[in-house]
């Protein structure tokens, strides 16, 4: 059964990610890219790939505000972003409902501008549209209400229940779990964009045996390095014409 991240897999959002976290942290409400200071914008973009739980982005773009006159190739390592991020006092789960409540007040203010930041991946979003929505799972740290705004928006008429969120700050283990528990299938297909991602859902769920076959999507917000590691970690570094295969050879 395959499961699919959203973010960086099957939507490019980070443009709107980039607007909302900016919102989230300064209280405005900003609806393009040039209303950002500097190289806030590209900063984020850049850095992207270091974001899990969407909590997370506001972490990132207040160091990027901070640090806006900054070259917009600025990359922190790793090790820098977690010292950043560990930092934080507030607690995950109140800054991820603080950053679903910034994208709301966005898509209340302009939803068509909300929705025209979005673009999706293709051509594995017609490939999915072509095998039919219903047998979409989505498993992502994304608000619900907006993952499946954009699907229907785009044409992929997911149903509600498919869609596994981040919604108070629910966790990808947490809702596996309930996948696990609802679909009752012995074995699961992730694809995503974030080597971290794989690998917390590995270091639990592949612990005893191997229920889980882990695939790293290679057009989503990658690090420089995310490449290698996933081969090193025996996870397949995939193209979409890859995943698009799977999906045909899954549907038949």
């Amino acid at each position: 059964m395959l499961l699919f991240d959203f973010d960086g897999v099957l939507l490019n959002s980070v443009v709107e990610m980039s607007i909302t976290a900016y919102n989230g942290v300064t209280g405005n409400l900003a609806t393009s890219p040039d209303e950002l200071p500097g190289h806030a914008i590209e900063l984020f973009i850049t850095n992207r790939y270091h974001v899990q739980a969407a909590g997370d982005a506001l972490t990132l773009m207040r160091w990027c505000v901070e640090h806006a006159d900054l070259p917009p190739d600025q990359r922190l390592e790793t090790d820098e972003y977690l010292v950043i991020r560990d930092g934080v006092k507030t607690p995950l789960a109140d800054r991820t409902a603080h950053f679903f409540a910034a994208r709301k007040r966005f898509t209340a203010h302009d939803p068509v501008q909300w929705r025209l930041l979005n673009s999706v991946y293709q051509p594995v979003w017609e490939a999915l549209r072509n095998e039919g929505a219903e047998q979409v799972v989505i498993l992502t740290y994304k608000n619900r209400e907006a993952t499946v705004t954009l699907c229907h928006h785009f044409g992929l008429p997911v149903l509600n229940e498919n869609v596994y969120s981040g919604d108070h700050g629910t966790t990808k283990i947490a809702n596996l779990l309930q996948i696990q528990d609802h679909f009752k299938q012995g074995r699961y297909t992730i694809i995503d964009d974030s080597l971290a991602n794989l690998q917390e859902l590995d270091a639990h769920f592949n612990k005893t045996e191997p229920v889980l076959d882990l695939l790293l999507a290679s057009w989503g917000y990658n690090g420089p390095d995310d490449a290698s590691l996933a081969r090193k970690a025996g996870y397949p570094f995939i193209t979409q014409e890859d995943l698009i295969a799977k999906i045909g050879s899954e549907s038949h």
